[in-house]
């Protein structure tokens, strides 16, 4: 009998065999986007981890009437009790802030995506060399973009909720609009769940898992491998760090073990990268480091990441929440328009507006302010390719959803489908190939609510019981066996 291998991924469901096959949209179909969620990354920060020239930090700041400005028209929504246990990841004083140059960058993601959207004529402009109604633009002069029409969610971090704030300036840049119909920026216990390192974990195995996984062969070696590298930035580093810098703690596989307390340390190297960037993109690297050590740090972070998070069991436990949120709201929409649609007839058209102009309307567009961790979790759980690139400060994933009408019948949904992309580059979807045996640019949106909830199994030659089984994902829990 052979034996089992150091590591097994069983997916109980067949989605990520080469037989998840599916036919694409037919040629002679009209696609007609329904919602687009926007999950983007914070703009340009100080850095998390203090540093010793506070006076430096506290100069790239926004001015507090410059906040106050992008503020109006929006309002904070918190749980009843307060806010949630500070993360270690917020910073205190001027670390870990927005800077002046991220808020101009989140103005000018709210200026694109307000290009992106809008269309300048009506609803019922069909193109026939094109495949996308209205040239596939969200809003249209007869459904214009509006802030009943648009959710907000964002971490309660302050550089996210001002980051969000800016990017709604830059897309409703005539003010009266937001202060006439003020947008909620819902904060409820998102930073237990938008992010994939949350403190405490959402699931109390997921650090045991965080750890299980970065101790495999393969990342220990590449670990000894780079410790000459994390200990030589550590010391570059030793003259400018703040006090309490060696306390900061966050990332996947990367919390502090109180076991080597007393040993010499580097830093971690979600730390490392974080203040390498920091520093390099204002050309204050110490000397003793160069552009390649920023380049070798931040691509070891990078690969750490997705090394762990690719993995489905943690993907699952770190992500599942916020992918499942994303889904439910698709279908949501998906169901309100199949119910709104089949109006042959002027006198059911005027009854079906009659009904949407009295019903609440599922947003037709979701932006949830978050961060790069947030991102490369949500590409792994969502089994898209990796980016050849981390995502940068402004990064935004896009979720489209689509739905295929028959060409004669411009309101006749045949299927709904799901579009990702990342800073407007298409992603693949690595789960699902299509007829050419190709990875799909688009996917069915009741294929990927199955992908969602499919269970997964991670076993261990010599597991804690017979079977081998470490730890199981099934019905939305993590369990360790």
């Amino acid at each position: 009998m052979k034996s089992r291998p150091l590591l097994i991924i069983l997916s109980t469901c067949c989605l990520a065999s080469a037989s998840s096959s599916f036919s694409k949209p037919r040629p002679n179909s009209k696609l007609r986007l329904h919602q687009v969620s926007v999950i983007h990354r914070h703009g340009d920060r100080s850095p998390i981890t203090p540093m010793k020239d506070e006076d430096y930090w506290q100069n790239q700041l926004p001015d507090p009437r410059v906040l106050d400005g992008i503020s109006k028209g929006t309002s904070l929504i918190r749980p009843p009790g307060g806010g949630p246990k500070k993360h270690g990841a917020v910073g205190r004083g001027p670390f870990g802030q927005l800077t002046m140059m991220g808020l101009l960058q989140m103005i000018s993601l709210g200026e694109r995506l307000k290009e992106e959207l809008e269309h300048s004529h009506d609803d019922s402009d069909v193109d026939e060399s094109h495949s996308f109604v209205n040239r596939g633009k969200l809003f249209t002069p007869n459904k214009p973009l509006h802030p009943s029409r648009v959710k907000v969610m964002s971490t309660d971090f302050p550089r996210t909720v001002q980051s969000v704030q800016a990017v709604l300036t830059g897309l409703f840049p005539d003010a009266a609009n937001l202060e006439n119909a003020p947008i909620e920026i819902d904060l409820q216990q998102t930073n237990s769940y938008f992010i994939p390192d949350p403190q405490p974990r959402q699931y109390k195995h997921q650090l045991a898992l965080e750890r299980h996984l970065s101790n495999r062969p393969h990342l220990r070696k590449k670990e000894v491998k780079l410790q000459e590298l994390a200990h030589r930035v550590t010391d570059a580093l030793e003259g400018h760090l703040g006090e309490g810098a060696k306390g900061v703690s966050f990332g996947i596989g990367e919390e502090k073990d109180a076991s080597l307390a007393n040993k010499r340390q580097p830093l971690a190297w979600a730390q490392l990268a974080e203040i390498l960037v920091c520093l390099h993109s204002r050309e204050l690297l110490p000397s003793a480091l160069s552009e390649e050590d920023v380049q070798a740090v931040s691509d070891h972070v990078a690969w750490r990441w997705f090394e762990n998070l690719r993995h489905p069991v943690l993907a699952k436990s770190a992500m599942w929440k916020f992918a499942s949120r994303l889904v439910e709201n698709m279908q949501r929409k998906a169901d309100e328009h199949d119910r709104h649609v089949g109006a042959e007839s002027d006198s059911m058209e005027m009854v079906v507006e009659e009904y949407e102009q009295e019903c609440i309307e599922e947003p037709w567009l979701c932006i949830y302010s978050a961060h790069d961790s947030t991102l490369i979790g949500l590409l792994c759980v969502l089994q898209l390719e990796q980016p050849a690139e981390w995502p940068e400060y402004g990064s935004a994933l896009k979720v489209e959803l689509i739905g295929e009408e028959d060409g004669d019948r411009p309101t006749k949904a045949l299927q709904h489908w799901v579009r990702f992309s990342l800073n407007g580059q298409v992603l693949r979807s690595t789960w699902l190939v299509d007829d050419n045996n190709e990875t799909a640019t688009m996917v069915p949106l009741d294929r990927l609510a199955d992908m969602i909830e499919s269970e997964h199994e991670l076993f261990e030659e010599e597991g804690a019981n017979d079977s081998g089984l470490k730890y199981s994902w099934k019905d939305g829990l993590l369990k360790e066996h």
